[in-house]
């Protein structure tokens, strides 16, 4: 997982590239950390003798492939030969020469950057960068990344609604071979409207797309015929590719007035008095218009349809929400057909929203509903039943009576059979009535026998997210330790709720094995096993007191495969830390410890190192573990291919399940569209070797770490969730039952 604060690799996904001339001096800082540096770290540039550098962008923008950076080779004070591979064949080759103020004040001086513009084919790519050793050392690869490169123009249709006059139409596009203005073209039924161009201002843009600017907007009003009518926008393409259908929407035009009515009922006792209330406008205006209120058409009376109301405001912003009308009005104890019809102004005519039959009145209340049935499930009960009878009045709602103690009424709609009642407790015992209402009061109750909500369902759709942690505080002082860690553990499960399971990973850092500790996750700060220990059990303590029923959590304790990783470490982390808490968290039943292990091919240890330590941890506890790795430079759309640094699927998928099918967890890394394609195909590597495939737990974010560093990106966990959810979904031999989990990384 890449440090969101200062990347430990040579890559940083989330850097953002700027034009030529601003390149070097946006860089210079950057460059100066020591953290960005590939190969050596700067104590041991001057024994080392591979090149090593920084990658500052490796991106398509504006219709070309750049890269810049800088790069050098600590045995000859010369400019670096750079070769670029694209998809594993050499595509290219330049200097790394061009003049890097900030590398002035290192021992190899300034002249050793580069700046590439590159034309690419369409299609995706594996871009890769290769220092070529000069002298003793070998070449160094200085990063991978797949680059999706598409020449045609892309956008949305952001607004489509009725405004006075029309309808207005309002979107964005750009051509992603140009930074300037394209057009759209609109389609009206499936005819040519207009051609325009995309020039006004989208500020949005300038976060989504910083390298095109926000000048590509388009919004139009345009007066359609009443109906309904299909709106089709394509952009324009300048240069290569073609034109792009952007999207297609639909919308129903009226001239006539819009609105409803929302009551029409007899009052209480009085047998000539009714309620009555809604809503109306004409498209054609913003302002007010009448209703009039006829019985057996009849003209009674007329209303100004201008007072607040709110959903209409929300449905309708650019008309406002003083549109309502209501109010009582008087009409005789007999049956009645009571109609509303809206007054038209301009375009278009008069229009009805509705009628009701009034039923003569009497003082019969309704007979109690029959065939009432409670239906327990997970933290809720349904409840169907048949629909009451009321011979002298309709039915105006149903009141359900949840007990026995505390006693709770929930009203529900006229015309409802059903519902369900959410927010209760598994386990717990209840019983329900219901009554039913008309305008002279409430009948009789139906009862039901007694009810008991229990399980946790499964999870077919995303999953509450929780939180997860960087550990970076710690400071080895028992006392301080334990009264921070107590708080975290307190403060994440109060965000919770219950009726689902929850997964929370701790990374810890990488493990230091000669001083018997770890040094915490992006620092130097060493911190021994047994301080660890005493951490992960405050954290316990914390979290069981707010931690709700039915609400059972995983607590997974995480190294990285980037310090010391050997079969001998993979068993000390079973014994020193994940063994002590799990033993002690057997106080706990609603809670489980599992080891984790942030398993990536871009960190330093080998393919080999990194199974020995898998192998030694499983080898030296019974304790679940779970893998929270990534699968770097591995492929979108094929099984049993290769990844970066020597790396196979094949490789992950033993690491991430396939080493232990009953014991291993999966919760991968996703913070792009990429990745959950990755995962897919690795899960099948396993499947179609005749091993198991890989069991999800869920996704792993980072959105609130990369927000509290200011760097790094990552998709939020729901998306990656559904994202996950879908790819292995895809294929039945990926396809699993359900998904528990998502969890989101935080800094401390």
């Amino acid at each position: 997982m890449r440090n969101p604060a200062c990347s430990g690799s040579s890559f940083d996904p989330g850097s953002k590239s700027l034009p030529r001339n601003a390149v070097i001096a946006t860089l210079a800082a950057l460059s100066l950390i020591v953290s960005l540096f590939v190969g050596p770290s700067r104590s041991e540039a001057a024994t080392s003798h591979n090149p090593y550098g920084y990658i500052g962008t490796l991106a398509f923008i504006n219709g070309y492939l750049i890269e810049s950076g800088w790069a050098v080779d600590p045995d000859a004070n010369v400019p670096l030969r750079m070769e670029r591979w694209t998809d594993g064949r050499l595509s290219g080759a330049f200097s790394a020469n061009l003049n890097r103020p900030d590398l002035a004040s290192l021992p190899f001086g300034p002249n050793h950057g580069y700046y590439q513009r590159t034309a690419v084919a369409a299609g995706t790519h594996t871009e890769c960068l290769i220092g070529i050793n000069v002298g003793a050392g070998v070449n160094t690869n200085y990063g991978c990344r797949t680059i999706v490169v598409d020449n045609d123009p892309f956008g949305a249709i952001t607004t489509l609604q009725l405004v006075p006059g029309g309808v207005q139409l309002a979107g964005w596009v750009i051509d992603p071979n140009q930074a300037a203005a394209t057009q759209v073209s609109i389609y009206l039924n499936n005819g040519p409207l207009a051609r325009v161009p995309a020039q006004s201002d989208v500020p949005s843009l300038a976060t989504k797309y910083p390298y095109y600017g926000t000048k590509h907007g388009f919004d139009v009003t345009y007066p359609f015929a009443e109906g309904p009518q299909n709106l089709c926008v394509y952009g324009w393409n300048t240069q290569m590719g073609t034109n792009k259908l952007l999207a297609c929407r639909s919308i129903t035009v009226s001239r006539s007035p819009i609105g409803a009515i929302t009551a029409l009922q007899r009052v209480g006792n009085d047998p000539t008095l009714v309620s009555l209330s809604g809503w109306a406008f004409d498209p054609d205006s913003a302002g007010i218009i009448g209703v009039r209120i006829t019985s057996d058409g009849s003209y009674v009376t007329a209303a100004q349809a201008a007072s607040p109301v709110a959903s209409v405001g929300t449905s309708y912003p650019v008309y406002g929400a003083n549109h309502g009308f209501g109010g009582m009005v008087n009409i005789d104890s007999g049956q009645h057909v009571v109609c509303v019809v809206a007054v038209n102004i301009g375009l278009g005519a008069d229009k009805s929203l509705g009628c009701k039959t009034l039923l003569s009145t009497g003082d019969t209340t309704p007979a109690p509903p029959t065939n009432l049935v409670a239906w327990p499930g997970n933290g809720q009960v349904s409840l169907t039943w048949t629909a009451a009878v009321s011979k002298n009045a309709p039915i105006t709602s149903y009141l359900v009576h949840i007990g026995p103690t505390p006693h709770i009424g929930i009203a529900v709609a006229a015309g409802a059979t059903s519902v369900t009642i959410g927010g209760l407790t598994n386990g717990g015992h209840y019983l329900f009535a219901v009554e039913a209402y008309n305008s002279f009061g409430k009948g009789s109750a139906a009862n039901s026998g007694q009810a008991t909500p229990s399980i946790i369902p499964p999870q077919f759709t995303p999953a509450p997210v929780s939180t997860s942690h960087y550990v970076r505080n710690l400071t080895g002082n028992a006392t301080t330790d334990t009264a921070l860690m107590t708080s975290m553990g307190s403060t994440d499960a109060g965000y919770n709720p219950s009726n689902h399971r929850y997964l929370v990973l701790l990374q810890i850092g990488g493990q230091d094995e000669s001083r018997g500790g770890v040094l915490l996750s992006a620092t130097s700060k060493f911190v021994s096993y047994p301080a660890v220990v005493t951490a992960m059990k405050a954290y316990l303590d914390g979290y069981v007191t707010r931690q709700k029923a039915y609400a059972p959590m995983t607590l997974a304790i995480g190294t990285n495969n980037d310090v010391d990783v050997s079969s001998a470490a993979g068993a000390s982390w079973a014994r020193n830390v994940v063994t002590p808490v799990r033993a002690y968290a057997a106080r706990y039943p609603s809670v489980s410890v599992s080891g984790a292990n942030d398993i990536e091919p871009g960190f330093s240890a080998t393919v080999a190192q990194s199974r020995a330590w898998v192998s030694g941890y499983l080898a030296s506890t019974s304790a679940p573990f779970v893998f929270n790795g990534s699968a770097d430079g591995c492929s979108t759309v094929a099984a049993a291919s290769r990844c970066n640094n020597g790396w196979t699927m094949a490789d992950l998928q033993w690491i991430s399940g396939g080493a232990a099918p009953t014991r291993i967890t999966s919760l991968p890394q996703i913070y792009n569209t990429a990745m959950p394609l990755q995962w897919k195909y690795i899960s099948l590597t396993g499947v179609n070797a005749r091993m198991s495939k890989l069991a999800f737990s869920g996704p792993l974010t980072e959105v609130t770490a990369c927000a509290q560093a200011g760097s790094c990106g990552s998709m939020s966990n729901v998306e990656a969730w559904n994202r996950l959810w879908s790819a292995i979904s895809s294929l039945p031999q990926t396809k699993q039952y359900d998904m528990p989990n998502g969890t989101d990384l935080r800094i401390n």
